[in-house]
């Protein structure tokens, strides 16, 4: 992993804290790995395409380099755009899904019986909107953000990451502008799509590392977990 946690951070953590950073540290390795081996094997490819044209024999030069172009923006397609944007929608939907797990987890452990959701609410945000007020905390930008990264997470399993082709559009087009580090793009074949820009995942993962646990922290303090 690019991030590393250094020793007082990690001795300062709870159970539940470092479990949080495992499954955090977890979707960070997934998302670099699978970057990177995506580089890697499209350097292998542009070689192996560029070979393949010069073996290839053609009477007419112009249909010689129409070939060589196709060929090798195929490949440039299929690894920058289509595998880097399925690796990136996995990459989010596998956070998100992290995400609602250490909430839900929190939840089972409340000392408090726990409004009920209101509706069309993501139960994470939910729980999260929660803690924060009867805790006391300043977390309404940590609530707004993931809300709207639910909304870009639901589009992609719903829709294929296609704002014309989801449920609730305008929805997506409200939240993606104030998600910086997430665009609308027309690169894919398939029309306007939900594009993530390189790193931002990463980003979005080391603000978790520090707000997740300490949520965690500051509620038990408080008494709103059962001992």
């Amino acid at each position: 992993m690019k991030s590393k946690l250094d020793l007082d951070a990690i001795l300062n953590q709870t159970f539940f804290g470092l479990d949080i950073l495992t499954m955090l540290g977890d979707v960070e390795y997934f998302i670099e790995f699978s970057e990177s081996n995506i580089e890697w094997q499209k350097q292998c490819e542009l070689k192996r395409t560029e070979h393949e044209c010069d073996e290839e024999e053609f009477d007419d030069p112009n249909t010689e380099g129409q070939y060589r172009h196709q060929m090798l923006e195929g490949t440039e397609y299929r690894f920058e755009v289509s595998l880097k944007q399925r690796v990136r929608y996995a990459g989010l939907t596998a956070l998100i899904t992290t995400i609602e797990w250490c909430l839900l987890a929190l939840k089972k452990q409340a000392a408090f019986d726990f409004p009920k959701k209101p509706d069309k609410t993501n139960e994470a945000v939910h729980i999260l909107r929660v803690f924060n007020e009867r805790a006391g905390l300043v977390l309404a930008d940590k609530i707004d953000f993931l809300e709207r990264l639910v909304h870009v997470r639901n589009c992609i399993v719903h829709a294929a990451g296609l704002p014309g082709s989801f449920k609730f559009e305008a929805q997506i087009r409200q939240s993606v502008p104030a998600l910086h580090g997430i665009t609308l793009s027309k690169a894919n074949f398939l029309g306007e799509s939900i594009a993530l820009e390189a790193g931002f995942l990463e980003r979005v993962i080391e603000d978790a590392r520090a707000w997740l646990p300490n949520l965690e922290k500051a509620i038990s303090q408080q008494g709103l977990l059962r001992k």
